[in-house]
């Protein structure tokens, strides 16, 4: 393949997606749509036990309460507890009575606006199980609502158009499932808000919520499927289904070899990320389904079932403790890993409403099929307002932000994940300075990942993990993509670096059955000293529960004098300079599970850095010359290793 710089095209995709081949050794994943029914009842259970445990449900009471009733309204539905259909009227008798009083005296937030969505589904699941009487009496109290006086994000109750983002599409959502059920005409409303958030898609289909972060994104784009998959068939629609259309096979594509959606600004690595995930794949499965191509809807299928699979070591509740809502194992009351709202009784409840909402667009008789996530042989790049890049190949899968968000994330390689394997063992997010989110312990953390540095004239060393804005440019140029080997070259220039003493930096990222290999040169500026490449790696600690074993190799110094201990350093260093040869830095071993780091470069650092998934080790390598290279691989304990 001729080198070429990186672009994105959704016709190209689908194209991508119709060409995959299918290895001898493929096999379904052996699930149906009641592997969703599963999560919804562990995300009840989680609910329940929280309670018990003493989790305030009432941070978020309408929010809570609404995804509840739909959670357990659909598993009644579905044949699951109905021995709880009493307790569920109860529940929403108190709910809807409460409902329209939350427009009086100016009182509207945002709980009621996630609400409405909530409350119709579950009224729409237990029709067919209470009295005409009771059903009758709450239609009536959802009836009531009046979007501008009840609804937080509406225009005359933001500051404009502008103002508007994923919330609102949430009420809209709401507002045609009470259409549907001839409660209301929602097309004034809909003329009034849809022109300004159709404006907030990019050229690939992907919503645009304020800082662009992955799961807002992907929420709107599950929630206008539900829209147009309950009957929307207004003048939005058209535009709707093109975005959320193109929208999907970028998902498809960005889904990690382990079967996560990406990280990326707010509530990432939440486990409710893959059930959203799993709907909008579950939609578009059944849109291919119907256009009679068979392959993509299959792949559709098969990387919804891989979404959800792979949170299940979270959220299957083991012996007296709570499923998890984040993926890490720390008690989730304690939240660590959260953003302020991110609490528990929300954010494992919103695991099962979500996960209704896959089940409600989850067709059984679509045959699984090969996904991109498990076939790789591909790069993606996002638009810039996402700025991301991801690769896939030989089981494995990095991505990279090309300019990371403060306080979530940083810029360089955030992501390197092995299917199969735990997420969290090479780097499952990056680490963020003045995290916006809990950290475990009294941890603190730097801007930082798997990625770049150097010493600036003034004898500071610097990250690109801590660099971003307007100042820093980048360029991604494919040389090779196939499903054994994908190589790709970043390069990064502009005035961020310029600042900093540098002209630019040169990555080359190889991922193939060996690893992923990369090779990396700081680019002086004309006529200046060639500068020391750095480069920093996270090793895991621990994850909440679990513990790493390791240790970081170095040049033997014992308790030599300062200077002897420094002539060896300087041998070390020539050797590795003279046969480019790669050192056994570490085996980090989880478990069953190894993480293997080697690089031509020495150990000259340690600082603990902590992220959702957990605390690392952040080692800061230093290499002979301006150029550096490493070498990073997971497998099982004992597995042979590729050369």
């Amino acid at each position: 393949m001729d080198k070429r710089r990186q672009k994105t095209c959704p016709e190209n995709l689908l194209r991508k997606l119709n060409d995959l081949e299918t290895p001898a050794d493929f096999e379904p994943t052996g699930t149906d749509r009641s592997i969703y029914l599963d999560l919804m009842e562990h995300a009840l259970d989680g609910w329940r036990y929280g309670q018990t445990a003493g989790a305030d449900t009432e941070k978020d009471g309408l929010q809570v309460r609404s995804r509840v009733l739909s959670c357990l309204g659909g598993l009644i539905a579905a044949g699951r507890k109905q021995g709880e259909l009493g307790a569920w009227e109860d529940l929403m008798d108190r709910t809807c009575e409460d409902l329209p009083k939350r427009g009086d005296n100016g009182h509207a937030g945002p709980e009621t606006d996630f609400a409405v969505k909530e409350l119709m589904l579950a009224l729409r699941a237990v029709k067919s199980f209470v009295p005409c009487k009771k059903y009758e009496c709450w239609k009536k109290k959802l009836g009531q609502i009046e979007p501008e006086r009840h609804y937080a994000y509406a225009i005359g109750r933001v500051s404009g158009k502008e103002a508007l983002h994923n919330i609102n599409i949430y009420n809209m959502t709401g507002e045609y499932l009470r259409e549907a059920e001839g409660l209301t005409d929602s097309a004034d409303y809909f003329a009034r808000h849809w022109p300004a958030q159709l404006e907030r898609f990019d050229e690939n289909g992907m919503y645009r919520d304020p800082g662009s972060p992955m799961l807002y994104d992907l929420t709107v784009r599950a929630h206008v499927g539900l829209l147009l998959g309950s009957g929307y068939d207004g003048e939005f629609r058209e535009a709707l289904d093109r975005n959320i259309r193109q929208g999907g096979l970028m998902s498809l594509f960005m889904q990690s070899a382990a079967g996560q959606v990406p990280y990326g600004g707010r509530s990432s690595q939440f486990n409710f990320n893959e059930a959203l995930h799993a709907a909008v794949c579950e939609y578009e499965a059944a849109r291919y389904a119907k256009l009679g191509n068979f392959k993509a809807a299959g792949a559709f299928k098969r990387s919804a079932k891989l979404a959800v699979r792979s949170v299940l070591r979270w959220v299957r509740p083991e012996a007296g403790k709570l499923p998890r809502h984040l993926k890490n194992n720390y008690d989730p009351l304690s939240e660590y890993g959260a953003e302020p709202y991110g609490h528990y009784a929300k954010y494992i409840v919103s695991l099962g409403s979500f996960a209704y909402m896959a089940w409600l667009a989850a067709d059984d008789g679509i045959e699984e099929a090969i996904c991109p996530a498990e076939a790789g042989g591909y790069v993606l790049r996002t638009s810039d307002s996402f700025h991301a890049v991801f690769a896939n190949a030989a089981g494995r899968s990095i991505q990279i932000d090309l300019c990371g968000s403060a306080g979530y994330d940083s810029t360089g390689l955030g992501r390197y994940h092995r299917a199969g394997l735990p997420t969290e063992l090479a780097l499952s997010a990056p680490f963020a300075a003045n995290a916006a989110y809990r950290l475990p312990g009294q941890a603190d953390s730097s801007d930082a990942c798997i990625g770049p540095g150097w010493r600036t004239p003034d004898g500071k060393i610097v990250f690109l993990a801590e660099l971003r804005g307007d100042g820093l440019k980048s360029e991604v140029e494919v040389d090779r993509a196939e499903t054994s080997e994908v190589v790709l070259r970043i390069g990064y220039s502009g005035p961020a670096l310029t600042q900093k003493g540098i002209f630019g930096i040169k990555e080359k990222y190889t991922l193939s059955k060996r690893g992923l290999e990369i090779a990396c040169r700081i680019v002086p500026i004309g006529g200046g000293a060639k500068p020391e490449a750095y480069y920093r790696v996270p090793l895991l600690v621990e994850n909440g529960g679990e513990y790493t074993v390791f240790e970081v190799a170095a040049p033997k110094t014992g308790e030599e004098e300062p200077e002897r201990q420094k002539a060896r350093e300087r041998a070390w260093e020539k050797k590795r300079e003279k046969d480019y040869t790669l050192a056994r830095l570490a085996d980090v071993r989880l478990g069953k599970n190894v993480y293997r780091v080697s690089a031509n470069a020495i150990p000259v650092g340690q600082s603990e850095g902590a992220n959702r998934n957990g605390v690392y080790t952040l080692v800061t390598l230093r290499a002979a010359g301006e150029e550096l290279a490493l070498k990073l691989d997971m497998d099982t304990f004992g597995a042979k290793q590729e050369a």
